[in-house]
């Protein structure tokens, strides 16, 4: 009843959903389409404009044009909110059938999100404002690193951040934010994030300045962990990105990030690449290097390690898109260990404006180990809905 009531209202109106693959369509700076300029949370009402009118799919073209889907995409339908406020609702569930068609076969549902925007301006060209993003969980225990609730309360900041605007090409953030590292993908245990501590919740308190040039953006990052975990848990640190444009729409660049925490220390280094080519179709790859070092006394163990994660997204037709990617990963410090690989295919599908399904299949195997193991097969679905 629940699932049935959430899909009635979002379908009547939800909220875009901007990733780095739009590069195929030209857009290159995480900037233009959300409130964050490395990417990820709330979006602007620019990106609600082009997701309604030139990435969903338009099936009532013959009574609304794709100009009045772009008017349709506020939160309020054609209802403009005053300018010195924005919100916007998220739903996210996945379905994951774990070995399928086999004797071991079983099924896990996520309710992996529920979370309000609610962000405040003080003038017209939101160029000075407060960012915030509060989230439900059903499971106190799956926030952490972000914050373990004790009490029976399931309410948690996702993030919170002030946003201003320095002079004509700078942006200060200040609050509680992602880390800024490498592709920002929406699969967020990804092998280039959620193992390198830069998951769904691995939000810290930080300043973030950001060069915003017109073929580059440059990201200087600090910050001092979580300041709702306990000091013993906050990982202290900081990261450099460069994003930079070549040709017509692809986008090079690097990223560093050092960070350390009581027993603990991680620097990574990566280079990535975002090509666009025809209408919307893109190739994502992100190859890092990170090393590990662990140990109450002077850090003593080093952990060497590399890892690989490239997506294909084919627009099969405007709001279906064929998706593919590959990830590898490996141990450097023990030749014995083997590459990790995980690979999926399947179909990210925007039937109507600001709503989004996801279906994959994925397997999983490791290379070259030292005993036969057998490959893990998985299907996974999803629903993102917003308003």
């Amino acid at each position: 009843m629940r699932f049935f009531l959430i899909f009635l209202i979002f379908s009547l109106s939800t909220q875009v959903f901007a990733y780095p693959d739009f590069i195929g369509f030209g857009y290159r700076s995480c900037l233009t389409c959300h409130e964050s300029g490395s990417g990820g949370g709330a979006i602007t009402d620019y990106a609600r404009g082009v997701m309604a009118s030139e990435i969903s799919a338009n099936p009532i073209s013959n009574w609304i044009s794709n100009e009045e889907q772009a008017q349709l995409s506020n939160f309020l339908f054609k209802v403009e909110l005053p300018w010195w406020i924005r919100l916007g609702l998220k739903y996210r569930a996945l379905i994951v059938e774990k070995s399928p068609g086999s004797s071991q076969s079983r099924k896990l549902y996520y309710n992996m999100q529920d979370e309000l925007n609610l962000n405040l301006f003080a003038n017209e060209n939101h160029t000075l404002g407060l960012i915030t993003t509060l989230g439900y969980i059903e499971n106190p225990i799956a926030l952490f690193p972000n914050k373990v609730i004790q009490s029976k309360s399931y309410l948690y900041f996702r993030e919170y951040f002030l946003k201003i605007q320095l002079a004509k090409q700078f942006w200060l953030y200040t609050g509680f934010m992602d880390k800024v590292f490498g592709i920002k993908t929406v699969n967020h245990t990804a092998v280039n994030r959620a193992p390198l501590n830069l998951g769904q919740n691995d939000q810290v308190h930080s300043v973030l300045l950001q060069w915003a040039r017109p073929n580059e953006d440059l990201f200087f990052q600090y910050w001092i962990g979580n300041v709702h975990l306990s000091e013993v848990d906050r990982r202290k640190g900081g990261s450099f990105m460069l994003d930079k444009k070549w040709g017509l729409s692809h986008a090079y660049g690097f990223s560093l990030l050092t960070e350390k925490k009581e027993g603990s220390q991680q620097d990574i280094f990566a280079i990535h690449n975002k090509m666009g080519f025809g209408n919307g179709n893109s190739l994502l790859t992100e190859v890092g290097y990170r090393a590990e070092k662990s140990g109450l006394v002077n850090l003593e163990s080093t952990t060497n390690s590399y890892y690989l994660f490239t997506q294909n997204s084919l627009n099969l037709i405007r709001g279906y898109f064929l998706l593919s990617s590959l990830e590898l990963s490996k141990n450097l410090s023990d030749s014995e260990l083997p590459t990790n690989a995980k690979w999926d295919i399947g179909f990210l599908i925007f039937p109507i404006q600001k709503m989004e399904f996801r279906l994959s299949a994925i397997n999983q195997k490791t290379i070259n180990a030292p005993e036969a193991t057998k490959d893990q097969w998985s299907i996974q679905s999803q629903i993102n809905l917003s308003l």
